[in-house]
């Protein structure tokens, strides 16, 4: 990554920060906006004071920046925390989200005062990945013109691709991400395999389907990269099957039965994966969850509608996480579990969540679940099961 220095540099990196954070404001609508916004600000401008510096790595630990940065990731750490605790009326479905921010900030403070400085630097510049998972739900047609001039200015051509990626989603660029994904799929300088590997075609999809709903526009682009003669007969198979999947679905669809219509996609693209880490069934699965996010969405009050929307949620998260860090399938099924632990889906909640730990935490070494994960689990199920 090309190091960015001067006032210049400095005052596009608090352009980046401030698109971050009214990113997720905008996804945290709510009738206690105006308390979170105050946070808000407040995170910002810790932010912007311990941000800049970790874009060069001699600056952000040499000796006569410490305190200043110690400061700064505090405050940082303090209002992130207040995040979490004042966004209680926000949508449950960004709560995963907001707690992992406040626990990167306040392990970014740990690192840096053990002077692991490059761990907390990569938590601080994690962030863009949050506003991935955020921006990445819903549709999105809405131009950001702010944004747009920050990607003109700046030489994101410097940044890896995957960076590049992150930082147009994070500044609501999507039409700019999807060229970029577009241009690294007719590159001929990289290998189709090496492109597999980066997880680019499922970033595509996710924003081709759930915020541009353009399914035409994907299913070209697929059947483009599959004329190159570089590409494995198993990535082949998978995207034939994805194209398959998108000229049949041909739209996410409106929300009117979202939780059938997702029940079906999900079963669908269950019975497409012939084995658990299979991707054939991945279009489906993303439908689903398009359908799922835009229904919780409209804040739906039905706590059986709920229950099943969170449980579904959480079983096609299991499918298409690529970060294993980030995933939000515990928090769904976990959510599922809790807003009616004595009902049939909390049951398949908790056995899916049990599995999925279970899956986590295996290795060449054998089972091995932290203590306190077990416990978590054993929490859950004694409340499920009113003991």
């Amino acid at each position: 990554m090309k190091t960015l220095r001067g006032p210049r540099a400095i005052a596009r990196c608090l352009v980046v920060l401030a698109l971050l954070i009214q990113g997720h404001a905008v996804a945290e609508d709510s009738a206690s906006r105006s308390s979170i916004q105050t946070t808000m600000h407040a995170f910002f401008r810790a932010l912007t004071s311990a941000f800049p510096w970790s874009l060069d790595a001699q600056q952000f630990q040499a000796p006569e920046h410490h305190q200043h940065m110690l400061v700064a990731l505090r405050a940082l750490a303090q209002h992130a925390g207040q995040l979490d605790t004042h966004g209680q009326d926000v949508p449950q479905s960004f709560g995963f989200l907001r707690r992992s921010l406040a626990r990167s900030a306040q392990d970014a403070v740990q690192r840096y005062e053990q002077e692991q400085y490059q761990q907390a630097r990569f938590l601080l510049q994690g962030l863009t990945e949050h506003c991935f998972a955020c921006h990445s739900r819903l549709p999105n047609l809405q131009r950001f013109d702010l944004g747009k001039r920050f990607l003109e200015e700046t030489e994101v051509a410097s940044l890896s691709i995957p960076k590049r990626l992150k930082l147009e989603v994070a500044t609501r660029q999507f039409d700019t991400a999807l060229h970029t994904c577009e241009a690294l799929l007719r590159s001929p300088s990289i290998a189709a395999a090496d492109m597999w590997l980066m997880g680019i075609f499922e970033d595509y999809l996710k924003m081709s389907i759930r915020v541009r709903n353009d399914f035409p526009r994907a299913i070209t682009v697929l059947e483009q990269f599959l004329a190159r003669p570089d590409v494995p007969a198993s990535l082949r198979e998978q995207l034939l099957n994805w194209v398959q999947a998108l000229t049949e679905l041909q739209s996410h669809g409106t929300t009117d039965d979202a939780l059938l219509r997702a029940r079906a996609l999900i079963e669908t693209g269950q019975r497409r994966n012939r084995f658990p880490a299979d991707h054939q069934g991945f279009v489906h699965f993303v439908v689903a969850s398009s359908l799922l996010h835009r229904f919780l969405d409209t804040q739906p009050v039905d706590k059986s509608a709920l229950v099943e929307a969170y449980y579904l949620l959480g079983v096609v998260e299991t499918s298409i996480s690529r970060i294993a860090w980030l995933s939000e399938a515990p928090f769904f099924l976990e959510t599922a579990i809790r807003l009616n632990p004595m009902s049939a889906i909390a049951a398949k909640a908790y056995d899916v969540l049990n599995t999925y730990i279970l899956t986590e935490y295996t290795g060449s070494l054998g089972t091995r679940v932290p203590p306190e994960v077990q416990d978590h689990l054993e929490e859950l199920r004694r409340l499920r099961e009113g003991s």
